[in-house]
């Protein structure tokens, strides 16, 4: 992992915590509250658990796939130090253009999860669920720009050609 200034840790902190704070009470008492509230949403409740479910399942898988490039590299590195007798003083940083799941169409499939996964939580909370609602154009808002720049970044390191028609986010789209 790379090293993150500790505004940014903060920011995040507050950010997840309000986000909680607003969920918690909109599902404690702000929001349905009553079985006649929730009366005849069991299938928009289920789909949503399934969105949620299958969203949460590719944002695991693809953030392990990033993650199993910088172990690989950790081991390899490991493996030449233990070969030449030398301690390892940190990890470098190995770039690699990812390939399994989704990687194939987009650059950042694990923001797309996310997205989905947050839009399956707003399925489970109702249409009206404001904190999940803002909560997800929040995420959207923020992360893609990020990206977009990403996109940019990764036509700058690998090239036009090794980047091929990938998309920042969103198949065929963005």
């Amino acid at each position: 992992m790379s090293p993150i200034h500790p505004l940014v840790f903060v920011s995040a902190l507050a950010f997840n915590l309000t986000n909680s704070l607003c969920l918690s009470g909109w599902l404690a008492g702000y929001g349905p509250t009553t079985a006649y509230d929730w009366a005849g949403r069991l299938y928009w409740i289920q789909a949503g658990l399934v969105v949620w479910g299958w969203a949460l399942l590719g944002n695991i898988f693809h953030d392990d796939d990033l993650r199993e490039i910088r172990r690989s590299a950790l081991r390899r590195q490991r493996e030449q130090a233990k070969k030449d007798n030398k301690p390892i003083e940190g990890v470098q940083k190995l770039y690699m253009m990812p390939k399994n799941g989704l990687f194939h169409y987009v650059l950042f499939p694990h923001y797309l999860c996310e997205w989905i996964e947050w839009t399956g939580f707003w399925m489970i909370g109702g249409l009206a669920c404001t904190p999940a609602r803002a909560f997800l154009f929040n995420e959207i808002s923020t992360m893609l720009p990020r990206a977009l720049q990403g996109r940019r970044w990764y036509i700058q390191k690998f090239g036009k050609d090794r980047v091929g028609n990938r998309k920042a986010v969103i198949p065929g789209l963005i």
